[in-house]
This record gives C-alpha cells, sequence and structure tokens, in this order.
C-alpha cells in the first residue's frame, strides 16, 4: 500500500480516538459540575466544559495519535493486559508531567508536593482507564478486520442482503510443509504469516472473515472493495511483503512462503448467528465460487484467479498487466466461469 494512503489511515483513526476522547471529556465535566453544585461550590457549566473539551482534544491528538502510530504495533504481540500495563507505566511520567509540574509553574517544591497525592492519582486513573478503554476499542477493530463496529451497532442482527467481493487466500504446498516443519513449528510460521498480513488487509479496508487452517477469507463491501482497486491491491501488498520478506522465513523456517488467492464477487445474506458465542456469517453462491477459484490456481501455474464478472467492475488501470485464463468448470456451477490473473503491476505507475 502506499505510504501515504497508511498515514492517511492512521490519521483518521487518530482523529476517531480525539472525538470520542472529547465526548469522555464532556460527561466528566457534567459528572464534575453536578459534584461540586451538590457541595455548594460555585462552578460555571460552561467554563467547565471548555476547559475538559480543550484538554481531552489536545491529550486525544497526543496520546491517540502516539499510540496508533508508535505503539499500537510494537505492543501487538502482547495480550491485552501486559500491553495496558506497559502504557501505564509509561503514563507515570506525562501525567506527573501535566498534573504536578506545569500547574505549579515548574516550581520544584510545589511540583514535588503535587507528586503521588489523591489529586494526582485521580488524574492518573481517569487517563489510564481512557488510555485502556482506547486499546480495547483499538484492538476489537483490529480483533474483526475492520467490521466490529457492526457488532456494537446491531446491524446484522436481522439478515440482510448485501454485495460483497471475497478473497480467499491459501498457503501454496501447505501440506508438504506442514510435514517438513511439524506440527508446533508450522503453527508458529502460521501465526507468524497472519500477523505478517495483518496490515496489509486492514489498510485496504478489508474484513477478516475466517481462518481455516493456512487459508484465510477476506471479504469487503462491494464499493468499498472496488474503490481504488482494493481488494486487489490488498494481495498484491500481501505478495509483495512477503517476498521483501522472503529471506527472513528461509533462514528460520528453510521455506519461502507463497499464497494464492482467488476472487469473486455477488450477492449474499449476511446476518449474525448463535446466542453465546455470535458470529456473522455471509450466505450464498459468491462464498463457495471464491473458494473454488483459489482451489484451481495451482492448475494454471498462477497466484491469483479473478472471475470475469469481478474484473469488469473492477476497471482496472491501464498500468495492470492481465490475462485470461479461460473459461473453466468450476464444480456446482451450471455455466463456465472466465478467469483472469494479474501478472503484474507496472511499479512506476501503481499508486
Amino acid at each position: 500500500m502506499n505510504p501515504l494512503s497508511r498515514v492517511r489511515l492512521r490519521l483518521l483513526r487518530t482523529a476517531r480516538i480525539t472525538g470520542i476522547w472529547v465526548l469522555v471529556g464532556l460527561l466528566a465535566a457534567l459528572f464534575e459540575h453536578n459534584v461540586l453544585a451538590a457541595a455548594g461550590v460555585p462552578v460555571s457549566l460552561r467554563e467547565h466544559i471548555d476547559a475538559h473539551v480543550l484538554i481531552e482534544f489536545f491529550a486525544g491528538l497526543l496520546g491517540g495519535g502516539t499510540y496508533i502510530f508508535l505503539l499500537r504495533d510494537r505492543l501487538r504481540n502482547f495480550a491485552f493486559f501486559p500491553a495496558w500495563g506497559i502504557v501505564a507505566v509509561l503514563l507515570i511520567p506525562v501525567v506527573a508531567f501535566f498534573s504536578a509540574w506545569m500547574p505549579a509553574r515548574f516550581d520544584h517544591t510545589q511540583a514535588v508536593e503535587r507528586l503521588f497525592t489523591l489529586h494526582w492519582l485521580g488524574h492518573y486513573l481517569y487517563w489510564t482507564l481512557l488510555m485502556g478503554g482506547t486499546m480495547l476499542m483499538v484492538r476489537l477493530n483490529d480483533q474483526y478486520g475492520g467490521g466490529g463496529i457492526s457488532y456494537l451497532t446491531g446491524k446484522y442482527r436481522r439478515p440482510r442482503q448485501e454485495m460483497r467481493i471475497f478473497m480467499f487466500l491459501d498457503m501454496r504446498s501447505s501440506t508438504s510443509i506442514a510435514e517438513q516443519l511439524g506440527h508446533q513449528q508450522y503453527f508458529k510460521l502460521l501465526n507468524e504469516l497472519y500477523v505478517e498480513i495483518t496490515d496489509p488487509i486492514l489498510y485496504s479496508r478489508g474484513e477478516i472473515y475466517q481462518y481455516i487452517g493456512d487459508e484465510i477469507s477476506v471479504s469487503w463491501p462491494l464499493r468499498k472493495g472496488v474503490r481504488k482497486q482494493r481488494c486487489v491491491r490488498c494481495f498484491l501488498d500481501i505478495r509483495t511483503k512477503l517476498q521483501q520478506r522472503a529471506a527472513h522465513y528461509k533462514a528460520n523456517y528453510g521455506i519461502e512462503p507463497v499464497f494464492k488467492a482467488g476472487f469473486h464477487y455477488g450477492p449474499v445474506t449476511t446476518g449474525e448467528v448463535g446466542s453465546v458465542k455470535r458470529e456473522r456469517i455471509f450466505s450464498g453462491d459468491v462464498v463457495n465460487t471464491a473458494a473454488r477459484i483459489q482451489n484451481t490456481c495451482n492448475d494454471h501455474g498462477v497466484d491469483n484467479l479473478l472471475s470475469d464478472e469481478l474484473l469488469q467492475v473492477l476497471r482496472l488501470p491501464a498500468n495492470y498487466q492481465v490475462r485470461e485464463i479461460g473459461s473453466i468448470e468450476l464444480k456446482g456451477k451450471k455455466q463456465p466461469t472466465r478467469l483472469w490473473t494479474i501478472d503484474q503491476v507496472t511499479a512506476a505507475r501503481r499508486r
């Protein structure tokens, strides 16, 4: 993915965090005003709100931006609570500076007196809890591959019809690789690969539908996946990233992993099932067809195949060099399916 697009997406995430922090600040201002009013302390609600909004706005930009740009990738391999603990430790000097040192006008004696008081502790707990909640929401969003908000809003509690693109990814020669490495080492390889390819999926606005062994299925709403050819760019970014890391995998596992992908789009029924462990599922012929298209990659010696229907709506730029594979019979399909493969993308013109 274009580094500029990656930065733009991170800035958007930072802006969302800032907006949520401002809303939390408004609630905190209202709560503090009511407590002070009940205690008979005269205070202006407007001034209280203005102060909180200003603080939360700049804190959201600083804290949210630091987490998204600097800490998120570094803390991703930690479980939530250890990662939160690391952030809590990092917050100690930050809160000490803004709640003790600055209010004391850099007077060393006053600053020391303000440190580690109940007032300081209250500030520290507030920002630690706010940062923890932010980290949890970011992780939930990552967990569901960009579709986490729909779980909270109940968008799919009732089934709905959608037009979606599906990409089925599978590692080539996975059976022989598993036999060569053994179960534990193969699992370690898969986990590392999944971490490796997560960012290209998220940056392309894809939603991880399922992990099935060494196979991953990714989905996009049609409009989102077609825009800027995100769905195929996702695969190309994954391929490029794995090629750049080939030496690492060769040195640690003795293999250079290669993924193959099958693409198709069409109507699906989307909805949530289950009562305890609710899960969103897609029902429709397009899902099975995309999987079967991916299964034919080896037969044609290519690492990607697109259905003719998807190619028509993608409208690939001229720098994409595509080649027709031909019409083939897919199991369960009455009519032959025309398939295409992307041979290469001219680097100089790819944006």
